[in-house]
């Protein structure tokens, strides 16, 4: 049976319409089974602590602009302060995921229908860029921000409403990422140059700069009302801008190049197919002759390079700053792949060259499901289950990234980057120690900053809280005890609450005094405060130990791999 061209390209379209729901599934499954990033629970916690009401660099140590936190913590509203509440802001993530797509879609939507469904085909089957734009991150809601404005302001016609809404969207992505004021910026300027340039004459860029102007006011007032409600003016200056200005200057620096290079190799076909429809899009639009400097897609060209430099400019450019040049790379890859089949003339070279694309698509599907099955976060939930067994809502926690996401912490600075841990040592040496005691920690989460602390925070970590598995360890001393029995030791009660001996058969091998009383069941309650131990009998160790809000003895676990935290 012959198949016509029009029955061919049905079949096709058929196929894009199939993978991108595909994909978008597993999308979604990315986002509630991948393992979670360290930097994931920084913004977790974070969100957790705006729906508490705090104000982030007021009340707590943050340097990234807040609108991740903003948008995401009412999702603490209704799903409680459980620490699994992390799934739900993965889901949540699904939200500006998609509205990258649609944006996507959009701006490929004169270059035909087949151009327009694979923008989101291609986007959500780059594994560098799906596996980061399901975390939670301010980069993938900045970046869908700014795509919509993009998308906007590339329309076929302009009108008011477009142009209030992309200076809206614009001045929302700035508020998400502080690197929107780079890659956003230069389109700015060229919009402003056009406004400049076109002085009396209807600008060729903006359909309606007043109602632009409008949009970007309106942000602006909501963002200038919040700022003064909450009094923290002066503190999103100095950590968003004049701190995180001397970290980029001081953090320990590394080549574009680690992180791009892997994407590089290992997906040859985005750049190649990227670099198609760049140059199909470079020559149809210098084509223009002199209208091309009103033409839409200038704004998206611009935006390919901005992208870039706010990536490689970076003195630490980590490969969640290259969301967006990776989201641009795929719009233009969209647009390669039919400038691709034009180049093959026959029609069977023409199905080859589909069938190819089709089996590139499914060989990014395979990478995907692979990350999935190496890299699943069941361990991640089961210590986020654990958490939510071992301690109430109100039990402080500790690590140096907020893993414990929805209880309080104890300190102002809850988490630290290699350059703050060098700069702020002996505050951290002097003041961590004393707020654990004075906030009444009783858990602590090993993470992969743990081993940069100053050494006697960490001594005070190792000393007073016992490992209950590898990941978590709660509060607790050990004691060795000699030959002789032993004498007069300390034990720091954290707080006013139920303790035990472990193990307590200790108990039937000798006596356990506290403050001079005998005790004479393993569990006993203690008033906070520094308490002395002594002990008389035959145990050669035993632990005195915080009883968790389950109300189940625990043995301490030494010697157990973590394997909670993870970088990436």
């Amino acid at each position: 049976m012959t198949v016509t061209p029009a029955g061919a390209r049905l079949a096709a379209l058929l196929g894009l319409g199939g993978a991108l729901i595909g994909l978008g599934v597993q999308a979604a499954r990315l986002a509630l089974f991948k393992s979670f990033s360290i930097d994931e629970f920084q913004y977790a916690h974070a969100a957790w602590l705006v729906a508490k009401g705090q104000v982030p660099y007021r009340d707590f140590f943050e340097v990234h602009l807040p609108l991740v936190y903003q948008v995401l913590a009412p999702v603490f509203w209704f799903s409680g302060d459980t620490p699994l509440s992390i799934l739900a802001l993965r889901a949540a993530m699904l939200v500006p995921l998609a509205g990258t797509c649609v944006a996507a879609a959009s701006l490929n939507r004169r270059q035909g229908l087949a151009a327009m469904l694979l923008a989101p085909v291609v986007l959500l089957a780059t594994p560098p860029f799906v596996t980061l734009a399901t975390e939670i991150r301010p980069d993938p809601l900045a970046f869908a921000l700014f795509l919509g404005a993009l998308a906007l302001l590339s329309g076929r016609q302009g009108s008011s409403a477009r142009a209030f809404g992309a200076g809206a969207l614009l001045v929302a992505a700035v508020w998400g990422s502080q690197k929107v004021l780079f890659y956003g910026g230069i389109l700015g300027v060229a919009l402003a140059g056009d406004l400049l340039a076109r002085r009396g004459q209807r600008p060729a860029l903006l359909a309606s700069p007043q109602a632009f102007l409008a949009g970007m006011g309106a942000v602006l007032a909501l963002i200038a009302a919040y700022l003064t409600v909450t009094g923290s003016w002066a503190e999103v200056w100095h950590w968003c801008f004049a701190w995180a200005v001397e970290h980029q200057r001081h953090y320990p620096g590394f080549s574009w190049r680690v992180y791009l290079e892997p994407v590089w190799t290992q997906h040859p076909w985005l750049f190649t197919l990227a670099g198609l429809g760049l140059a199909a899009t470079v020559r149809g639009w210098w084509h223009l002759g002199p209208s091309r400097w009103s033409a839409p897609d200038l704004l998206l060209l611009l935006a390919l390079p901005a992208t870039w430099g706010a990536y490689a400019l970076q003195r630490a450019p980590f490969p969640y700053s290259l969301l967006p040049f990776l989201g641009l790379l795929a719009v233009f890859a969209a647009r390669g792949v039919p400038v691709g089949l034009e180049l093959l003339k026959a029609p069977a070279s023409k199905a080859v060259g589909v069938l190819a694309v089709f089996a590139l698509l499914g060989v990014e599907w395979g990478r995907l499901e692979r990350r999935l099955a190496q890299d699943p976060n069941t361990r991640q939930r089961e210590v986020l289950s654990l958490i939510d067994t071992l301690t109430a809502p109100g039990d402080v926690a500790y690590d140096n990234s907020g893993g414990f996401v929805s209880r309080p912490h104890a300190h102002f600075y809850f988490y630290t980057d290699a350059y703050l841990r060098g700069a702020i040592a002996g505050t951290l040496a002097r003041e961590v120690p004393e707020a654990l005691r004075a906030q009444g920690c009783v858990l602590l989460l090993e993470d992969l900053r743990k081993k940069g602390l100053p050494l006697a925070l960490r001594r005070f970590l190792d000393e007073h809280y016992q490992p209950f598995d590898g990941d978590i360890s709660l509060w607790g001393q050990r004691y060795d005890v000699p030959s002789g029995g032993l004498a007069e030791a300390r034990f720091l009660a954290v707080r006013a609450d139920t303790y035990f001996i472990e193990p307590a058969s200790a108990l039937e091998l000798g006596t356990l005094f506290i403050d001079g009383a005998p005790v004479t069941a393993p569990e006993f309650t203690l008033g906070r405060g520094a308490h002395t131990v002594r002990y008389e009998g035959q145990a050669s160790t035993f632990h005195v130990l915080w009883l968790p809000e389950n109300g189940h003895r625990w043995t301490p676990q030494r010697g157990l791999a973590p394997a909670y935290s993870r970088l990436f």
